[in-house]
């Protein structure tokens, strides 16, 4: 048996293996089946005691950055959307759900999509002795499905490996694949590649080009090694799912009745879920994000308007400035405003807090609408108020579908109280936020203090008082900006 016979045989294998959506859904209502996948570019972590751990990206950057969360799918390797790609991530973590949570407590939240745990910043997302590690290795075979772990080569391909991994395309990966191998790429894509929005002397080339299929095929070379080597991560990762005990599950997407039933499983266990792939980003972390990305803005910029950071302003000039465009009605320059002309500083937590606390309030108030609201339609579902041509049956359905739902808004509306703070919501998340805040706050009292000892320092104090502090602080900020009120 030949090489190429013996990687059909493998693909041929997990294919056979592969489960469809009734017995996924089946598969996934146990816990003790389900094996977190994470792919990522970073090899995890070695602690003293010998333990793997994946660091929080607030940890990588040394609390710079306040992201608390790490991201796992479950029995699947993500797929890119529209929040990001994961192609190019060429490690991949795997281990059991259940002993992930014996060494970390429960997630954040469950979903099939992006399960999430808020990582202690002390010792990251720490991973079982039983987890298993997909990752290159471009001096050893096509692949090796290993008892500890496996690799896969992400170069250096001979041409009977590119005819192997070529012959297992599906149609769909075939026909992109042909295009960058032709050269035959449709100019919206052409134009719209990361190489030609990057790079212009690309876009000159391409237009002097007299043969523009045979320069694309140049220009796309590396785009058909990185989708060859994308296919083969993805097949090495199902065989080792299936190596170390588990099945890979296919039809996990947005809503569907797989990710319903892993939400529903989660939540008699008590464990925050959702069904769709969103639940992060309507998340109090990703709002903790949010807010920080404002607060960078401020003190250092985004790039994605012309208002530089006032960090990162040479002169009181350029301050003055930046607070005019800013204006006094942004809550984190006016509170920048205060800190200069009262000589005090800022209490960069209080903004995050304040965030929490009117979250929390608005998620218990909707709890608390759900609530009512439940009460009345399960009242006249009990009474028979409805006048429709429903069987009993149905109206047994309808009554046990809103005492669910009932139950589930009253759970919520006892879950918020006494969470009053970050840290009583999430401990982790808390401690990270306090380390990020205690980085921001030395910061800026740093660049205060060195701007108290600039020449003409009172001078700059008496022209922020004048001009934008005080009960006429509204008036003559859109007086100076032009604006009108």
């Amino acid at each position: 048996m030949t090489k190429a016979d013996k990687f059909r045989a493998a693909v041929k294998k997990v294919e056979e293996q592969r489960m469809y959506t009734d017995k996924e859904i089946e598969y996934m209502s146990d816990m003790s089946n389900w094996c977190v996948v994470h792919a990522t570019k970073y090899m995890p972590l070695k602690r003293r005691d010998g333990a793997y751990y994946i660091p929080s990206t607030a940890m990588a950057t040394d609390f710079d950055v306040p992201r608390s969360t790490v991201h796992m799918t479950l029995n699947h390797i993500v797929a890119s959307h529209g929040y990001g790609s994961w192609d190019d991530m060429p490690i991949v973590v795997l281990a059991p759900y259940n002993e992930v949570v014996k060494q970390n407590g429960n997630p954040a939240e469950v979903a099939g999509t992006d399960t999430y745990w808020a990582a202690n910043p002390d010792t990251g997302l720490v991973l079982p002795k039983s987890a298993y590690i997909v990752q290159p290795d471009n001096n050893g075979p096509l692949y090796k499905i290993g008892k500890n772990g496996a690799t896969y080569k992400r170069d250096n391909y001979t041409d009977e490996e590119i005819k192997m991994i070529e012959s297992m395309l599906s149609p769909e990966e075939k026909e992109e694949y042909d295009k960058y191998a032709s050269g035959d790429v449709d100019e919206w894509n052409v134009r719209n590649s990361v190489l030609f929005v990057s790079d212009k002397r690309v876009k000159k080339m391409y237009e002097s080009a007299k043969d523009k299929k045979a320069f694309l095929r140049g220009l796309f070379e590396e785009a058909r090694f990185d989708m060859l080597s994308h296919y083969l991560r993805n097949i090495v990762t199902r065989m080792a799912i299936e190596k170390v005990g588990y099945h890979y599950i296919n039809s996990v997407y947005d809503a569907n009745e797989t990710s319903q039933m892993i939400a529903d499983v989660a939540e008699a266990q008590d464990i925050p879920s959702n069904a769709s792939n969103k639940g992060h980003s309507n998340s109090i972390y990703a709002e903790m994000e949010h807010l920080y990305v404002r607060i960078a803005d401020t003190l250092h910029g985004s790039g994605f308007s012309d208002i530089p950071g006032i960090l990162d302003v040479p002169d009181f000039a350029g301050i003055y400035d930046v607070i005019k465009k800013h204006g006094v009605d942004d809550e984190v320059m006016s509170s920048i405003l205060s800190s200069i002309v009262e000589n005090k500083p800022i209490d960069f937590e209080g903004f995050y807090q304040k965030l929490y606390a009117d979250r929390s309030k608005s998620s218990k108030e909707y709890s608390q609408s759900n609530v009512e609201q439940f009460k009345d339609e399960l009242d006249k579902h009990t009474k028979g108020l409805y006048k429709c041509d429903e069987d009993e049956y149905t109206r047994e359905h309808q009554i046990k579908f809103f005492q669910d739902r009932l139950a589930r808004s009253t759970k919520y509306v006892k879950y918020w109280d006494g969470k009053t703070t970050i840290a009583k919501f999430d401990k982790n998340l808390g401690k990270t936020i306090r380390l990020h805040c205690e980085k921001l706050n030395a910061e800026f009292e740093a660049w205060r203090n060195a701007l108290s000892k600039r020449y003409g320092y009172d001078k700059f104090i008496e022209s922020l008082r004048s001009n934008f502090y005080g009960d006429n602080k509204a008036k003559n900020w859109y007086a100076q900006s032009g604006k009108e009120m």
